[in-house]
């Protein structure tokens, strides 16, 4: 098992936002990850993501503190996606998986854990587990 666990935009948001139905679990999984002295690993893309979702409910301010934050972590690891990681991502997860309702970017997640050889995923939605990973909390 990997120390690292990929932080998908599901968890990290469930985490930092109180409105979140599953906040509570969320931000106990968040910082028991980070107590054990593991840490995140995540794409340029998730942050992208959580980027938006908080400028546009907290302000622009909120989102540019977020980018901020993690340029000075390192407990929170960012890869930029390349063009042969999004090929490989496309051609291993997209295309065999084109029954479920996967995104670009749960794809490219998909691949840098298999990349990176991390089996878990601080995620909230099954796309994890169906691509056969771990999720914290457990989901079903």
């Amino acid at each position: 098992m990997s120390r690292r666990v990929f932080l998908d935009t599901s968890g990290w948001l469930a985490a930092i936002s109180e409105r979140e139905y599953s906040h509570v679990e969320a931000l106990d999984v968040y910082r028991g990850v980070l107590s054990a002295g593991r840490g995140f690993v995540t794409t340029n893309l998730v942050v992208a993501e959580m980027y938006v979702l908080l400028s546009r409910h907290r302000g622009a301010a909120a989102g540019i503190r977020l980018l901020e934050t993690l340029e000075q972590d390192p407990a929170h690891e960012v890869r930029n996606v390349t063009r042969e990681l999004e090929r490989q991502a496309i051609d291993r997860w997209l295309r065999p998986f084109s029954d479920q309702r996967l995104s670009l970017t749960d794809a490219i997640s998909f691949e840098t854990m298999r990349v990176e050889r991390i089996t878990e995923a601080f995620a909230l939605h099954s796309h994890f587990r169906i691509a056969g990973y771990s999720t914290l909390p457990a989901v079903s």
